[in-house]
């Protein structure tokens, strides 16, 4: 009997022991709580962006053909008017385009009558009308480049931004020479608005426009809106043009602006 209540006294110690030990379950960890995320500026009411100066109207101008520029008649600065004229071409070059044009075309024409005359085959007639044809059509792009390529005019009043020619140089088509812009008045163009927020932005929406370097805000509304997108840092943005009631004085065609759009 001894023995047993020995043997019990044994197992309540080893019980007793054991709940002191530390529990072997996790403890559980600290629950932090997050505030809500609060939306930005642009995800409200209204959307925040970045915006350029441009001019009202610009024009590249460049000549259709190949030449050598007998003036250049304007510099940088100068604000010209309607068809004013800003650079010729040494035309010496084109007119003799024409007259071989000219020529060629009264080869074909005599080739034709000479066959007509002496009644010879059909295939050689038609082969003549085609030579005519083609002559002639030569000579129509041959004069048109001379018309055309004589001169640089200005399409509207605007002031000359960049002069790239001078007298005595040979230029090639397409070559951009003279830079126009209406600088009288200005639009606004965004920089970076994005493809998920263009689709809030609407024709006639009131717009804010804050320029930082002259310290002066202005209101204005949407006018247009781009139909195809541009990349910015491998993002795709849409150019949204935006036209002020009255613009701050000093303000140049490439001054940074930024732009708040009222979506409500």
């Amino acid at each position: 009997m001894k023995r047993l209540i020995t043997v019990y006294c044994l197992l309540i110690t080893l019980l007793a022991a054991c709940s002191g030990l530390p529990s072997s379950s996790p403890t559980p960890l600290p629950t932090i709580a997050l505030d809500p995320v609060s939306q930005s500026e642009s995800s409200a009411d209204k959307l925040t962006v970045s915006g350029v100066v441009v001019p009202y109207r610009t024009a590249k101008l460049s000549f259709p053909a190949v030449g050598r520029v007998k003036s250049v008649d304007v510099k940088v600065g100068d604000k010209v008017t309607a068809g004013q004229t800003l650079v010729t071409l040494d035309t010496t070059l084109l007119e003799a385009r024409v007259r071989e044009a000219q020529a060629n075309w009264s080869v074909a024409d005599i080739q034709l009558r000479f066959l007509q005359r002496v009644g010879t085959a059909e295939q050689n007639m038609e082969s003549a009308k085609a030579d005519l044809e083609r002559a002639q059509a030569l000579l129509d792009s041959a004069q048109a480049a001379l018309e055309a390529g004589s001169a640089l005019t200005a399409p509207f009043d605007a002031t000359v931004v960049s002069v790239d020619t001078v007298a005595g140089e040979t230029v090639v088509p397409g070559r951009v020479l003279i830079l126009l812009g209406d600088l009288s008045r200005f639009r606004i163009e965004t920089t970076d608005l994005s493809e998920l927020d263009v689709t809030r932005v609407k024709i006639g929406q009131r717009v804010r426009v804050y320029f930082e370097a002259l310290n002066a805000e202005r209101e204005g509304r949407v006018v247009d809106i781009a139909l195809f997108s541009s990349t910015l840092g491998g993002d795709v943005v849409f150019t949204v043009t935006i036209e002020m009631k009255d613009q701050p004085q000093d303000l140049r065609w490439g001054m940074s602006a930024d732009v708040t759009i009222e979506t409500k």
